[in-house]
């Protein structure tokens, strides 16, 4: 009988922790997931790299078939170790490696610039590149261009890229409670009218990195109003209300006629479900600069919403509204598109993102297999 594969992987369990606050542990939960669907994997493990001795309730990580333990607590159980939500020990990764066991890196981020606008700017150090013997490095299709070169160098081991997964577990918690309390999440088409309803268009970038920034969106919104002035009754973008007073910002917020018209809001961080139901949010509009695949983009079409994106990888698959790169006018010109659809079309445009959600979820044949057979290639059990 083949050895069933334990496998470890960080996490930084601390207080104050938020599930909502990035996609890292959303990731890490659905890896989880993943695993436990593969009779070729024993135990998961995941290797507390915080100062809690319990997983934080803000992680949301209830129903998880993991146990959270101590590094050390593990040293012998472990066929390979995956370092991804938290920074481990090198003393003990080099302990391990000695034992034979197989260390991946899992970088999930935008590993280019985290590191390079944390030196430039003075933040918080990003990831800590230290001088552990890597069996692999593993990161995500949208990084392929900027970050596979850096990491081949930096790691000296090998960059593989891994699906990027996607599962309703957590945003299907946020609806629950909000449902019981009477509030309802979903796009509401236009019924027919001559007229459609002005929409109501939602920016949620977080504004922490030009390779996730609002300026864009703003624009293609803009565009949209100044080509059908009846298609925006509001634009709201989120994580901007600490720049409204930077000179820049305000200058470029000024300029724009949405917000002479008093038609823009700038907010400070708005949790998506609840801000697509609290403000009745008709569409998401979204820019990325080499960082294509979003749970922001998944949890919009879970909801039915219009999707205005420039991600090559959800235009490839046929989902929401796609303009190229940074062309803000072709945004605003596919805004007003969407904005004119009827209720049929959204009919089946909900029905086409519900099938396309199924290829991205951890249950899914094709995505089990390609984990699980990676992990069996490196720990040298016959694939």
């Amino acid at each position: 009988m083949t050895k069933k594969l334990n496998i470890g992987i960080s996490i930084f369990a601390v207080k104050d922790i938020n599930i909502w606050a990035n996609g890292l542990n959303m990731n890490l939960a659905f890896l989880v997931q993943l695993l436990r669907q593969s009779p070729d994997i024993g135990k998961v493990y995941l290797l507390n790299g915080g100062d809690l001795d319990a997983i934080p309730e803000g992680l949301e990580f209830g129903g998880l078939d993991a146990q959270l333990v101590r590094p050390h607590d593990v040293t012998h159980d472990v066929d390979v170790v995956i370092e991804m939500g938290a920074q481990l020990p090198v003393e003990w990764l080099h302990r391990v490696h000695a034992l034979g066991v197989k260390l991946v890196s899992f970088l999930v981020g935008h590993t280019y610039c985290s590191n390079i606008e944390a030196a430039i700017f003075e933040r918080p150090s990003g990831q800590m590149f230290n001088d552990v013997p890597w069996a692999e490095t593993w990161t995500l299709p949208q990084y392929a261009k900027t970050c596979i070169p850096m990491l081949q160098t930096i790691t000296r081991a090998p960059v593989v890229t891994m699906p990027h997964i996607w599962s309703p577990m957590f945003i299907e918690q946020r609806i629950k409670t909000l449902g019981e309390k009477g509030q309802a999440f979903g796009f509401k088409p236009h019924e027919h009218q001559a007229q459609p309803r002005a929409w109501r268009a939602a920016v949620f970038e977080p504004n922490i990195s030009v390779a996730k920034n609002c300026v864009i969106a703003m624009l293609a919104c803009e565009a949209a109003y100044r080509l059908e002035k009846q298609s925006i009754g509001l634009m709201m973008a989120m994580n901007t209300f600490h720049m409204k007073e930077h000179q820049t910002f305000n200058r470029l917020a000024s300029h724009l006629d949405l917000t002479r018209d008093s038609k823009a809001s700038y907010e400070p961080r708005v949790a998506f479900v609840e801000g697509m139901i609290d403000h009745q949010f008709d569409v998401v509009v979204s820019h990325q600069w080499e960082n294509a695949q979003n749970y922001l983009y998944y949890d919009t079409l879970y909801g039915g919403y219009p999707l205005v994106h420039n991600s090559p990888f959800m235009q490839e698959a046929g989902m929401g509204f796609y303009y190229p790169e940074f062309e803000a006018q072709i945004g605003g010109e596919v805004l007003v598109q969407a904005w004119r659809k009827d209720a049929e079309f959204w009919a089946d445009y909900s029905k086409r993102s519900n099938e396309f959600l199924k290829t991205l979820a951890p249950d899914h044949p094709e995505n089990i297999g390609v984990f699980v057979q990676r992990l069996k290639h490196l720990a040298g059990a016959r694939v």
